[in-house]
């Protein structure tokens, strides 16, 4: 076993974790991310890349853990046929999307908000956007235009109205659609993905939990027209637990609200907040 010098990204306390050198052997291209658990280092919890030269190239920061919604293996996606290397070199992938343009993406996906991604290694163009046609495949539709940064700087005024990214910069927020500080189940379906060091089980895991956010935003719409149709008043805490009998899962308060938003801006149906469904119960 050796030793990696860990520094908390949230509160820069110093401790070291131990890693087994079959570990970085085995990992994609020599880029390992591990997950430090709350109390190993500090009271926080975050990834930690590691190069195979056992340095810290970068660190993620998943806010908190929340639990996602389990489905039974039955209603989850099958194995899918993984795509090739040539089609997508999942290497590459998590070597060149940083977690965080990983969480941003996801989260403009989930907004049906256009997306361009400035990518100046156009060899990577393909095996991106076959990526994330893969992962969306099924559920969310999504516009991603990668293009370099001399393109965009010399066609910057159609874009006006998409998502712009640099690696983890924000170059373009389309009516602040995305705080960084709430982000919370993005940020826990991307943790899932990077630490992941099964390719197939990776993958899977990434696409099962945006087919479930998909399913789920969905449901929810289907229960809303029910309701209308018999004029009733919708109450988001009642399609909570409808929802929840539907699929036999558990929804907390934070992934209920990620729900929301999902439900609001991709389908264009409105809910009452949570506060207001409870004040009607």
């Amino acid at each position: 076993m050796t030793k990696v010098q860990i520094n908390c990204p949230s509160c820069s306390k110093t401790g070291s974790i131990e890693i087994s050198p079959n570990l970085i052997k085995d990992s994609l291209r020599g880029l390992l991310a591990i997950n430090i658990a709350k109390d190993i280092i500090c009271p926080h919890s975050f990834i930690a890349y590691i190069d195979k030269n056992l340095n810290v190239r970068d660190y993620f920061v998943a806010d908190f853990q929340i639990e996602l919604p389990q489905m039974t293996p039955e209603e989850i996606s099958k194995a899918d046929k993984i795509p090739s290397k040539d089609i997508v070199d999942i290497d590459l992938i998590k070597l060149n999307i940083p977690a965080m343009l990983l969480t941003y993406v996801l989260r403009s996906i989930f907004l049906k908000q256009n997306i361009i991604l400035i990518q100046d290694q156009e060899f990577l163009h393909n095996h991106i956007q076959n990526f994330f046609k893969y992962i969306t495949q099924n559920s969310f539709e999504m516009d991603i235009i990668i293009i370099t940064e001399e393109m965009y700087k010399n066609d910057k005024k159609n874009y006006k109205d998409s998502m712009v990214f640099e690696r983890i910069n924000i170059l373009r927020n389309v009516k602040n659609r995305i705080n960084p500080k709430k982000l919370s189940v993005e940020k826990q379906i991307v943790s899932r993905f990077v630490t992941e060091v099964g390719l197939s089980y990776s993958y899977i895991f990434l696409k099962n939990d945006i087919l479930k956010a998909f399913e789920f935003s969905k449901a929810i719409v289907d229960l809303i027209n029910e309701i209308k149709e018999k004029n009733e008043k919708v109450n988001t805490l009642k399609i909570s637990t409808e929802l929840e009998k539907m699929y036999n899962i558990k929804i907390n308060t934070i992934y209920l609200n990620f729900l929301i938003e999902i439900v609001k801006y991709y389908f264009g149906a409105t809910l009452p907040s949570i506060t207001d469904s409870f004040l009607k119960t």
